[in-house]
């Protein structure tokens, strides 16, 4: 009796340790379905900026091509309020540029006049 007992637990036992085995696997295999998934979606998304930024990036090249092809033929349209405002902004961007490149410059050439405390007199 006792050598049909010890069987009949281990062959439970071996079928609980089977069928738990399996549920692990049913697990591992929903978890890596999962994780493909989210994987997608994220491939997805990036192709979807990727081709926001072309498109964008296309229509600022037909913008600027459109503008050097009026510029070159002598065709310029009236410029609106908007591009003005943008051109002036640029501009003042550019001057205050300058400006900071000039005092750095001469902050830079300040700094050079000044001789170290060990050089001689």
């Amino acid at each position: 009796m006792t050598r049909t007992v010890l069987w009949l637990t281990i062959g439970l036992a071996a079928l609980g340790g089977a069928a738990q085995a399996q549920t692990t696997l049913r697990d591992i295999q929903a978890r890596n379905a999962a994780a493909q998934a989210v994987d997608d979606v994220r491939r997805d998304m990036l192709s979807n900026q990727i081709d926001a930024s072309n498109a964008n990036e296309r229509a600022r090249t037909q913008v600027i091509l459109r503008d050097l092809n009026d510029q070159r033929s002598g065709t310029l349209p009236p410029r609106d309020d908007a591009a003005r405002r943008d051109a002036e902004l640029s501009a003042s961007i550019s001057r205050m540029e300058r400006l900071t490149q000039d005092a750095l410059d001469q902050s830079n050439a300040r700094m050079r006049a000044i001789k170290p405390a060990s050089q001689p007199n």
